[in-house]
């Protein structure tokens, strides 16, 4: 409706903010948000965080990486994750949709191998406890409190939020951080969303019970199952539960003419590498759908305010750096906030942080576009030991830092990957037989 917007705005403006000004605004208690929150509490800050969920809560996206523990500690919530309990992961396993052709990553193999395992994490708990933590930390926590709007024009931004049980009110804060995963409150607001056309894909996913896993040292690891024009993956999670996803064009899915539950497990049970898996097992969640999910932003900073995990972009789950990423671009914003609450190293502080988020980023969007070509498969199946390549795509897989030493070789493994495309380097796998 015409005029609807301005005057929704103003009718927020006329809402007197709470008294007192917050030293930074969280949007989301998810795994960005959290951290964000816990790090600047620990730093000495006032913080407040807003989920408009109650935990705990349903969410997809369980597998960490070893490299999610630095950021972890920093936030101090290193020891508390290796007590919970969660499922360790040392690996990462590609098999093609046959089983005829596999190959297992083990972290400790990297170029970076200073740590050589992370978790899988039912987020629900994850979620919960990371939360609790940052509440633990020194941040206030309200959920059930529902970011609206938030007007950052003025030199301290205002923020407009519903309560669960429908009261409205606003508060004042210095600086916000953006954390409310793909709802991408601020980033929507503003038309900074840039889907990904090369990437129109749509995701199923669904937990079961009873599901075969590997036995030793990669009974915990991620499975990844190649299928045309997708994959299916399979993360063993706590109780004995397991997190089975498939991700396929969204062309292929909308030509099947099914529900999203009935080409789910249609598929499921024609691809030998998971149907094994699943002779025993039995679903205990719905089939949950999502579509078109890869997106960036044209912009993750302001000038007093930052975009976190997914609320600035979300890549294809293919290498499982979904969390990770949260996470550490979560320490790294409230690193920038608290450069620029200390004015220490504050010119450029946040500029500093969008180059660090657009730097990961764009090496796992090299990965996963790659992950959709021919020859960049057949390569990850068969990688060459030659000149630490495995190791260096090992370390990439842990989320380890781009030194030079592992820069170098991955750029030689892509170009090695796009060669193979043109001229076999390695045995070419026969798609035609794939399903879907």
């Amino acid at each position: 409706m015409p005029g609807a917007e301005p005057e929704r705005r103003r009718a927020a403006a006329r809402i007197d903010p709470e008294p007192g000004t917050w030293d930074a605004l969280v949007f989301g208690g998810g795994p960005a948000g959290s951290a964000a929150a816990a790090r600047l509490a620990r730093l000495g800050h006032r913080v407040v965080v807003f989920e408009k969920a109650t935990h705990p809560r349903f969410h997809i996206g369980e597998s960490l990486l070893p490299f999610t523990m630095d950021a972890m500690r920093r936030i101090g919530f290193d020891r508390s994750l290796e007590s919970a309990g969660f499922t360790p992961k040392h690996g990462a396993t590609f098999v093609l949709a046959d089983g005829r052709q596999e190959h297992t990553f083990f972290f400790a193999d990297g170029l970076v191998p200073d740590v050589p395992r992370a978790f899988q994490v039912l987020r629900s708990r994850f979620d919960s406890l990371l939360l609790e933590h940052s509440r633990a930390s020194g941040a206030e926590v309200r959920q059930g409190h529902h970011v609206v709007d938030v007007d950052t024009s003025v030199r301290e931004p205002i923020a407009t939020i519903r309560t669960s049980d429908g009261r409205t009110y606003a508060v004042r804060g210095r600086f916000v951080v953006d954390a409310t995963g793909q709802d991408a409150l601020m980033a929507r607001r503003r038309s900074l969303i840039c889907p990904d056309r090369r990437l129109r894909k749509v995701a199923l996913f669904a937990h079961y019970v009873g599901a075969t896993r590997d036995v030793g040292r990669a009974s915990g690891d991620t499975v990844s199952v190649v299928i045309r024009d997708g994959w299916i993956w399979f993360i063993p999670l706590e109780n004995d539960i397991a997190s089975i996803g498939v991700v396929v064009d969204g062309r292929t899915f909308n030509a099947a003419g099914r529900s999203g539950e009935a080409y789910f497990e249609e598929l499921l049970d024609r691809v030998p590498a998971i149907s094994w898996r699943l002779g025993h097992a039995t679903r205990i969640s719905p089939v949950h759908a999502t579509g078109d999910f890869s997106y960036t932003t044209s912009a993750m900073t302001g000038s007093n305010w930052l975009l976190a995990g997914d609320a600035g972009f979300f890549l294809d789950p293919i290498f499982s750096s979904g969390v990770h990423l949260a996470i550490t671009s979560g320490v790294a914003a409230a690193d920038a906030i608290h450069d620029r609450l200390t004015a220490r190293l504050a010119r450029g502080a946040f500029a500093r942080y969008e180059r660090q988020v657009r730097r990961t980023q764009k090496l796992y969007q090299a990965f996963i576009a790659g992950w959709y070509r021919p020859g960049f498969q057949d390569l990850l199946l068969t990688p060459s030991p030659r000149v630490g390549l495995v190791q260096a795509v090992t370390s990439a897989l842990a989320g380890a830092p781009t030194t030079w030493k592992v820069f170098w070789r991955l750029h030689l493994f892509m170009l090695l990957a796009r060669l193979n495309g043109v001229v076999p380097l390695v045995p070419r796998v026969e798609r035609r037989h794939l399903p879907p």
